[in-house]
């Protein structure tokens, strides 16, 4: 009932977006706000990631001289997996549509990676722009010399409509920059693969993002889920098609991780919280930087090199 008196109020503001400010208005008014620190309303227990043994990477650089361009790196999940690659001595461009995400997002990676401020750079660009993505190789092969890995993160979820409800401009988007994006991602990163040869090596690796929503399928979801899909038989068709070029092209599938847009919605709709809680076995919910840095470490690693083509789970059992 909150979504739907939500989404009646959004329209009646003339915008067709369910805000996190508008499902905590109405929760209040129904008395079912979220709860502060003083509140009664139950909060599912979720553990908190163990800190490793042996997790101080200090003197691991697995991949010193590797060149990895992250899409969508100014935030969230793949500001995490920025992170934990430039810890491992990887140089790093990460990207974003608006530029003034960019120079902050930029500063707080090379504090968290701890790393030398050459080591990681920042491009502005839109990833479902054919002359931005043949840039951004472009920048990182200029900066850098070489590129050994894409990982094509960049992403938008939609409005949350019902399939019938939802606008024909809305869905196209979502389509085009989950589904578009990756796809120019893919070919002007394989196109400089190509050309690189075995000068740079044979272990090139793409990887590209799908969602744990293509299997524990949820409402209001279906565009994003249909360009998740597509994402994946495009991982599979070009994996076929370049492996024999030392080009492997892997997909990483995720539960729900603790980002920052996570813990809002989740904040705002604690049944929600409740339910995703419930879904992931493991106890908790992903930590971009350990978990999704951690995959996509290993993917662009030489550790991965009898991998393609394939779906990786990291889910915390979130589909099983």
């Amino acid at each position: 009932m909150i979504i739907k008196n939500a989404e009646k109020a959004a329209k009646e503001n003339g915008s067709n977006f369910v805000t996190v400010e508008l499902l905590e208005k109405l929760q209040a008014k129904q008395g079912g706000g979220a709860p502060s620190s003083g509140g009664s309303a139950p909060k599912p227990k979720m553990a908190k990631r163990k800190q490793s043994r042996g997790s101080d990477m200090t003197n691991n650089k697995e991949l010193e001289g590797k060149v990895v361009i992250v899409t969508g790196g100014t935030m969230g999940i793949g500001f995490g997996m920025a992170t934990r690659l430039a810890k491992y001595g990887a140089k790093v461009v990460i990207t974003s549509r608006h530029s003034d995400t960019g120079e902050e997002a930029l500063a707080r990676l090379r504090t968290a990676a701890g790393c030398d401020g050459d080591n990681v750079t920042y491009l502005q660009m839109d990833i479902t722009s054919e002359p931005d993505n043949e840039a951004v190789v472009k920048f990182a092969v200029d900066t850098y010399g070489h590129l050994d890995a894409m990982i094509n993160n960049a992403v938008f979820p939609g409005d949350f409509q019902l399939l019938a409800d939802e606008s024909l401009d809305s869905f196209e988007l979502v389509m085009k920059t989950n589904v578009t994006g990756t796809y120019l991602g893919m070919k002007h990163a394989i196109k400089q693969f190509v050309a690189q040869g075995t000068d740079t090596g044979d272990n090139y690796s793409i990887i590209n993002i799908s969602s744990g929503a293509t299997r524990d399928t949820g409402m209001r979801m279906a565009p994003y889920i249909a360009s998740k899909l597509a994402v994946e038989g495009l991982t599979q068709a070009a994996a076929l098609e370049y492996s024999r070029q030392g080009i492997r092209i892997n997909t990483l599938l995720f539960g729900v991780f603790e980002t920052e847009k996570a813990k809002q919605f989740m904040e705002a709709m604690p049944e929600m919280q409740a339910k995703n809680a419930a879904k992931h076995h493991v106890g908790r919910f992903g930590d971009p930087e350990h978990d999704a840095g951690e995959a996509a470490t290993y993917l662009v690693s030489e550790r991965s090199t009898f991998v393609t083509g394939t779906t990786i789970y990291i889910d915390g059992g979130m589909c099983l």
